[in-house]
């Protein structure tokens, strides 16, 4: 009988969101602030695997209870939510892909969000989403004239994204998706080999598109990540965090992916910053503010990516 309340409750909740016209999804692993609105879905990603230890540890049932009854999981309907632990946010780009049929969507995280005050203003300073111009308004402004929304690139310096992933992580993994890529691909060859050249990259797996690129995006990632999966060697000797294969391939391979349809298709993207709410790793965090505009300055260790 519970079973059967919630397929009720999972329908109605799908069926509404699938009402929105633009559908920006949060994606959560834990509780943190919750920002749910006319634009903004948040969803559990990993519900099938949360009591299963991951990077951070081990979940506690009262924070999986907030997930459950702040917003719908990952896990129900089409999905690769059992996938988690490998692929991270990308299960939700799964999720966005087999079932929201918004005509413009988007993904974002809980701690990194789109500022779009270059283009927008807000004197509504209640909610970080009003803060930094996440609305209706401003995002059809962006996507009349763009036709992708993409975060600013990260430079690596000296290091190019092939370097940097050698550093970091293990390079076979990388070598393994360029093969890949360029075996069902081929028209994609060029683009996955200048990696291997370029300094700079598009990274966090956010983007905001009208579903029917985002559609092709996706189909393009998961038929890649898919056939790696099948090819990688056993992982579970490696420490968890580098366990994580697919989620850290899936940027390098999103970059060849954007990099062809701007150079081949046309297709016009807009970079904007990206909004750190809980920064990874602080060494210190001083909070400054006012009625009207709070402010943080936060100083940062060195991140890996």
């Amino acid at each position: 009988m519970v079973n059967i309340f919630k397929n009720i409750r999972t329908f109605f909740e799908v069926s509404k969101i699938n009402k929105k016209r633009i559908n920006l999804f949060m994606v959560y692993h834990k509780p943190s602030t919750l920002y749910k609105n006319k634009l903004i879905t948040p969803i559990h990603a990993g519900r099938d695997v949360a009591f299963t230890g991951s990077k951070d540890g081990h979940i506690t049932l009262e924070d999986y209870q907030w997930l459950e009854h702040h917003m719908i999981g990952d896990n129900i309907n089409d999905n690769i939510s059992q996938k988690n632990r490998f692929f991270n946010e990308i299960t939700v780009t799964y999720w966005i892909w087999k079932n929201c049929k918004s005509p413009i969507v988007g993904l974002m995280h809980y701690r990194r969000i789109f500022d779009f005050r270059n283009l927008g203003f807000s004197k509504d300073y209640s909610d970080a989403t009003l803060k930094y111009c996440i609305d209706e308004k401003t995002i059809k402004k962006i996507l009349s004239e763009y036709d992708l929304i993409l975060p600013e690139k990260l430079n690596f310096g000296d290091d190019t994204l092939y370097q940097q992933y050698q550093k970091h992580h293990y390079i076979n993994d990388l070598n393994l998706a360029l093969d890949v890529i360029k075996e069902k691909y081929p028209q994609m060859s060029k683009y996955a080999d200048s990696i291997k050249e370029e300094h700079s990259g598009y990274f966090f797996n956010m983007l905001l598109c009208k579903k029917e690129l985002f559609n092709k995006y996706a189909e393009f990632l998961f038929d890649v990540l898919f056939e790696v999966e099948k090819r990688l060697p056993e992982r579970s000797e490696r420490h968890i965090y580098q366990q994580r294969i697919e989620a850290f391939l899936a940027e390098r391979i999103s970059n060849i992916y954007f990099n062809y349809l701007i150079a081949e298709k046309g297709i016009k993207v807009k970079e904007f910053p990206v909004v750190h709410l809980e920064p990874e790793n602080p060494v210190k965090s001083f909070i400054f503010k006012k009625k009207s505009k709070p402010r943080a300055l936060t100083i940062y260790i060195k991140l890996r990516y």
